[in-house]
């Protein structure tokens, strides 16, 4: 019971939180994107530039981090990269707790927009640590 339970709402968290997430991330990072090849082709703004693709690069590794707990916890995979999946929930949390601190607009619409993704974050921590999955060794050399 605990186990389908576990995978109806890891669903739901997908379809509402996640999608619409991956969706907005899309479309944001395609503007930073040329936002950056624009500022580093003119030689203008390079250190934004350079952290716009700092985060970009952040914020993907943890929306994957989010895909990958969600197919493990909706599709009952047995096993998983406890480092990747740690690193990559704090990665997409750091980048959403900066989005929220320094772009321009209420604090309400800040922290709802892009809070959003952290609101996985915390429910695939919380159900990822309540069930027993087990991590898979670290490969060696990694």
């Amino acid at each position: 019971m605990d186990r389908m339970r576990t995978k109806i709402l890891a669903q739901l968290i997908g379809l509402v939180v996640v999608a619409p997430s991956t969706l907005v991330a899309l479309f944001y990072s395609a503007l930073g994107l040329l936002f950056a090849v624009d500022a580093i082709r003119s030689d203008e703004h390079v250190a934004s530039a350079v952290l716009v693709l700092l985060c970009l690069f952040a914020g993907w590794f943890g929306i994957v981090a989010l895909w990958r707990a969600y197919y493990l916890l909706a599709g009952g995979q047995r096993s998983f990269s406890r480092r990747f999946l740690w690193i990559g929930f704090g990665s997409g949390s750091l980048v959403s707790a900066a989005l929220i601190a320094v772009v321009n607009g209420s604090l309400l619409f800040r922290a709802l927009f892009f809070g959003w993704p952290m609101l996985a974050v915390i429910a695939f921590t919380v159900m990822l640590l309540r069930t027993d999955y087990r991590a898979t060794s670290p490969e060696p050399g990694s």
